[in-house]
């Protein structure tokens, strides 16, 4: 029954007593009979007056009650008429009655229950089960070890089985190692099993990985059979190639002998570009010292400060001009001309009409202050 339910009907029977307290508050004698049978007519009638959906499922937990000891007396009396007289189990003095199985309870039909004495149990016979000393019990292990492998066992036999074995402790990876997952997805992989990477001495994990799920018979030849009938295991490269041409859109060009030179050619001037390129930005001091090159900058700097403003070379140009044009005026006051300097051009040294019209004035004012 639901809890619910179980709640509903535990108000019904609080509200029905409530009721018939109130009902019968103020009665005489009480205690009487007949007041007493009074009160149990009302009780059940307000019990009765549940809901009909509660009054459904108690008929039918009546009649599941009902049925069920049915069964158990039809089944008594069977094993009454049908079984042999009632036997006595009986133990050797000094044994345990705990460690001797009920017969009774083999057979189902141990009424006793938790009073019994006898053991109800059937692990009790392993336990109390007597070895053989005339044989080697590790021997039969043995063999049945060297029979079985991984692919007999479940998930969780498998890892018990690599936890129990304590080699292959010391690793220096959380790498797995390769043999050991090869070997548990074969099937190869048992008690017996050796790791081909050195044994217990493999450097590499031997324990399964989080989330590793073995895989049963039927799905390893599931999975065979779907990849013999796959298309892929057929498949050449020249097929794959012209599948995947098929696959390109757009304007192309088709790869021919010429095409493929002209671009190959490209590629290989666009290398030699990248190449100088890079050298050019990872020269160094010691790279341009060993390759002369500084000398030469060192003289295009010298000839780049020639032509930067210069005022010892100005004041020497300006000395000299002045001496030539004193030298001019001395000559032109006693009536001769001095020769043109070497690298100057007449106009330099005669000047134009202004620089005549001036000189002549100088001349004539000189010669006046003299007279």
């Amino acid at each position: 029954m639901a809890k619910k339910e179980k709640q509903a009907v535990a108000k019904t029977k609080v509200a029905a007593s409530k009721v018939v307290e109130d009902r019968t508050f103020g009665m005489k004698n009480k205690k009487g009979a007949s007041a007493q049978k009074h009160i149990a007519q009302m009780t059940s009638n307000l019990k009765g007056s549940g809901t009909v959906e509660q009054k459904r499922k108690e008929a039918e937990k009546e009649q599941r009650e009902k049925e069920k000891k049915a069964a158990e007396d039809a089944k008594r009396e069977t094993a009454l008429l049908l079984a042999r007289p009632a036997q006595i189990q009986k133990v050797p003095f000094g044994v345990d009655p705990k460690t001797v199985v009920c017969i009774f309870w083999r057979k189902g039909d141990c009424e006793k229950g938790k009073k019994c004495k006898f053991a109800h149990d059937l692990s009790v016979e392993r336990r109390t089960e007597k070895k053989n000393l005339y044989t080697d019990v590790r021997e039969g292990d043995e063999e049945k070890k060297k029979q079985e492998t991984s692919a007999d066992w479940d998930e969780e036999k498998l890892r018990s089985v690599v936890l129990s074995k304590k080699g292959n402790q010391k690793t220096t990876t959380d790498k797995v190692c390769k043999f050991f997952v090869s070997a548990i997805e074969d099937g190869k992989y048992g008690w017996f099993w050796i790791c081909p990477n050195g044994a217990d001495k493999c450097m590499y994990k031997h324990a399964l990985p989080p989330g590793f799920v073995l895989k049963t018979k039927e799905q390893r030849a599931a999975e065979k059979a779907l990849l013999d009938k796959s298309p892929l295991k057929t498949l050449t490269l020249e097929d794959f190639l012209e599948s995947e041409r098929h696959k390109l859109t757009g304007t192309l060009t088709p790869v021919t002998p010429e095409t493929f030179a002209k671009w190959k050619q490209s590629r290989l001037d666009q290398k030699a570009a990248e190449e100088q390129l890079r050298k050019a930005k990872d020269n160094t001091g010691r790279a341009l010292f060993e390759s002369g090159k500084w000398t030469g900058e060192d003289e295009s700097d010298d000839e780049e400060d020639d032509d930067v403003f210069n005022l010892q070379k100005l004041r020497r140009e300006t000395e000299a001009i002045q001496i030539r044009k004193e030298e001019e005026r001395l000559a032109l006051q006693h009536g001769y001309e001095l020769p043109p300097v070497a690298g100057q051009s007449v106009e330099d040294v005669v000047g134009d009409g202004s620089d005549a019209g001036e000189k002549t004035a100088e001349s004539t004012n000189g010669e006046a202050a003299a007279s």
